[in-house]
């Protein structure tokens, strides 16, 4: 079973002391424990939505956060753990700027972050927290398959 530790840290003084500090001891623990993982440091990426009346707020949304998108005529919905969210945008525009590693287009409307997908039957998915059903077209369930295996 694979499993992924990831560290937030926020500090403004020495953060690549910290950094290296951090990823030594994390490696160090890990080859104790017999686990064969590698290191890496991912720093935080963001979603920015823009305001597009004059009462809102430049919002950004952690990335991790996210469990899916999903395409609404003239807007993206962006469903996270902290609430939903609407943008004046594309689909296409906002998969430019997810992480490919961890966001996958399964469907013409939907891009799904594969680390909350709970089960995955043959035209359609169930993410995790949310239990929403989304559709997985023919096209998209090899590439799912093998972002899922990875």
């Amino acid at each position: 079973m694979k499993k992924r530790v990831i560290f937030d840290i926020y500090s403004d003084e020495n953060y690549e002391d910290l950094e290296n500090n951090l990823q030594e001891v994390v490696c160090d623990y890990l080859s104790s424990q017999q686990i064969n993982a590698t290191c890496q440091v991912r720093e935080n990426r963001y979603i920015t939505i823009h305001p597009h009346r004059k009462k809102e707020v430049l919002t950004k949304i952690l990335q991790d956060d996210v469990y899916y998108l999903e395409k609404a005529r003239h807007k993206v919905n962006i469903y996270t753990s902290v609430g939903d969210y609407t943008i004046y945008t594309s689909l296409k525009a906002l998969e430019e700027e997810l992480d490919p590693e961890t966001f996958i287009r399964v469907h013409q409307g939907y891009i799904v972050n594969i680390n909350e997908i709970a089960v995955l039957g043959n035209k359609q998915l169930i993410v995790n927290k949310c239990d929403k059903i989304i559709p997985v077209s023919r096209r998209n369930i090899a590439k799912l398959k093998r972002a899922l295996e990875q």
